[in-house]
C-alpha cells in the first residue's frame, strides 16, 4: 500500500512539473508557431494565433503617435456619455474654427497633413515574420530572406497566469515586445506588438562601453 502511494505521489509530482513547464513554454511555442506560419503564409493558422483587431489597434496608435506618444482612447458613449459628448463638441468646435480661419485668413500657414499609415501592411504574413525578426517600423519593406545568420531568439520579460511578454532585440532598431494573452489552459494569442522606440534605437546603435 505504501509503495502504491509513493508511486502515485511521484506520478502527481511529475504531472505538476510537466504541466508547469508546458504552461510556461506555451507563449514561447506560440511565438515560434507565428513565425513558422508567417514564413509559410499559413493565413488560417495565423488567424488562430493572432488577435488581428487588437494588434492592428495597437500598431495604429504607435505609428500615428509620433513624438507625442500614444494617447488614451476617447471617452466611450456607453461608459462615459458626458465625456463622449464633450469630445464630439470639441472636435466640431475645432473643425468650425479651422474653417473660419481659412475663410478670414487664407494666406495663413496650414497645419501639416497627418501622414497616411497603412497599418494592414504590417499584418501581412511577410511583415509579421519581419516583426518577429525585430524589423520594427521597417517590417513592410524588410525582406526576411536577406537576413544573415540565425533569426533572433525571443526572451521573456514578464509572465503571469493571464499574460506574457516576449522581446526580440535588434542591434540597429531596438527592442520589439510581443504581448500574449491566455485564451485557454494552453492556448495563447498575440494581442499587442510594441515597436522599438526612437531612444531605444539610438541606444542599440551605439551601445555603452
Amino acid at each position: 500500500m505504501v509503495a502504491v502511494w509513493r508511486f502515485l505521489t511521484v506520478v502527481f509530482l511529475v504531472a505538476v512539473v510537466l504541466g508547469g513547464g508546458l504552461f510556461y513554454a506555451a507563449p514561447l511555442i506560440t511565438f515560434y508557431d507565428i513565425r513558422s506560419s508567417a514564413k509559410t503564409e499559413d493565413v488560417a493558422a495565423l488567424a488562430k494565433l493572432v488577435s488581428f483587431d487588437s494588434v492592428r489597434t495597437g500598431l495604429k496608435a504607435q505609428l500615428l503617435a509620433g513624438k507625442e506618444g500614444v494617447a488614451a482612447p476617447p471617452p466611450s458613449a456607453i461608459n462615459d456619455p458626458v465625456g463622449a459628448t464633450g469630445n464630439v463638441l470639441k472636435d466640431v468646435s475645432k473643425t468650425v474654427g479651422k474653417a473660419w480661419d481659412q475663410l478670414t485668413n487664407p494666406k495663413a500657414p496650414k497645419a501639416p497633413l497627418i501622414p497616411v499609415v497603412d497599418v494592414d501592411s504590417y499584418l501581412k504574413p511577410k511583415s509579421l515574420l519581419a516583426l518577429t525578426y525585430g524589423a520594427g517600423e521597417d517590417a513592410p519593406k524588410f525582406d526576411p530572406a536577406s537576413f544573415e545568420g540565425k533569426p533572433p531568439m525571443p526572451k521573456y520579460t514578464f509572465m503571469s497566469l493571464e499574460r506574457a511578454r516576449l522581446t526580440v532585440d535588434d542591434a540597429e532598431r531596438g527592442t520589439t515586445t510581443f504581448t500574449f494573452e491566455r485564451k485557454s489552459l494552453t492556448h495563447w494569442e498575440l494581442t499587442h506588438i510594441a515597436l522599438p522606440k526612437t531612444g531605444e534605437e539610438a541606444a542599440a546603435a551605439s551601445p555603452a562601453g
